[in-house]
C-alpha cells in the first residue's frame, strides 16, 4: 500500500493539471472568440496570431521594450469611431520573455498584457506619460523627463505627468481635463509618435478593451481648442 500510495497521488496531481490546462485552453479559445466577434462589432481586422511587426514599428513604447521573443496576438486593427474622431486603432495582447537567475537554476517566464493604441487626430504632439503617483513606474525608465508640477495640489498628488515640452503638457491638461481624469482614476496615458496607449501588466477581460477605448476618446474629445490650434500653429515643436 506504501508504493501504491505514490502511485495514485502522482496519477491524481496530473489528472488535475491536465484539467487545469485543458480548462484554460477553452478560456482562452472562448477570449478570442470573443475578440474576434468584436472586431467584427468595430469593423476592424483580427488577427490571432502572432505579429512580430508590432515590436518595431511601436518600439517608441517602453511597455513594448521589455524582455525577448516580444509579439503582439489577437491584433484588433484598422479605422474606428474614437470619441468625435475616426482614428486609426491598434489594440490586443501582447506577450514577451523574462530570464531569471543562472546556469541550472535558470528560468524562462511568458509576461502578457494587453494594450489600447489609438493614433492622434491632430499631428506634432510632443511626447507625454501621465500616470497616477508611484505606480507603473517600470514605464518611465526610458522617458527621462522631469515630473511636472500644476497649480492644482490634489491633482500634482494624484499623478505624476512627464513631457517633452511643458508648456504643451500645461496647456493640454487645463481645469476641465484634470477634473476628467480625477473622476476617472485615469489609467496610464503614454503619447509617443502621434500615438497614444493605454495599457497595464493585466490581460483584460472582452469588455474592457471597449471600455478602454470608450476612456481614450473621451481622453482626446477633452483637449483644449487653443491647444489643437497651438499643434496645428507649430507652438508646441520645440523640447524643453
Amino acid at each position: 500500500m506504501g508504493e501504491v500510495f505514490p502511485l495514485l497521488w502522482g496519477f491524481g496531481a496530473l489528472v488535475l493539471i491536465s484539467v487545469v490546462f485543458y480548462y484554460t485552453l477553452q478560456q482562452a479559445k472562448k477570449r478570442t472568440a470573443a475578440l474576434r466577434e468584436l472586431a467584427s462589432e468595430l469593423g476592424l481586422r483580427f488577427l490571432e496570431d502572432d505579429d512580430p511587426s508590432h515590436d518595431e514599428r511601436f518600439a517608441d513604447f517602453g511597455i513594448f521594450c521589455r524582455g525577448t521573443n516580444r509579439a503582439a496576438y489577437n491584433t484588433l486593427g484598422g479605422e474606428a469611431t474614437v470619441g468625435s474622431c475616426w482614428q486609426h486603432v491598434v489594440m490586443g495582447d501582447f506577450k514577451y520573455t523574462v530570464e531569471t537567475g543562472s546556469g541550472k537554476n535558470r528560468r524562462r517566464t511568458t509576461k502578457r498584457f494587453s494594450y489600447v493604441l489609438v493614433a492622434l487626430p491632430h499631428e506634432g504632439a510632443p511626447e507625454l506619460l501621465l500616470r497616477r503617483e508611484h505606480l507603473f513606474d517600470r514605464v518611465t525608465d526610458f522617458f527621462g523627463f522631469d515630473d511636472i508640477d500644476f497649480e492644482s495640489v490634489e491633482f500634482s498628488k494624484r499623478f505624476h505627468v512627464a513631457s517633452s515640452n511643458k508648456r504643451f503638457a500645461w496647456d493640454l491638461i487645463d481645469p476641465r481635463m484634470m477634473e476628467f481624469l480625477l473622476a476617472e482614476e485615469s489609467p496610464v496615458i503614454d503619447m509617443e509618435h502621434d500615438w497614444v496607449c493605454i495599457a497595464n501588466d493585466k490581460v483584460w477581460r472582452v469588455e474592457e478593451f471597449r471600455a478602454r477605448l470608450d476612456f481614450v476618446g473621451r481622453f482626446l474629445d477633452h483637449w483644449p481648442d487653443h491647444v489643437v490650434r497651438g499643434l496645428g500653429e507649430g507652438r508646441y515643436r520645440e523640447q524643453d
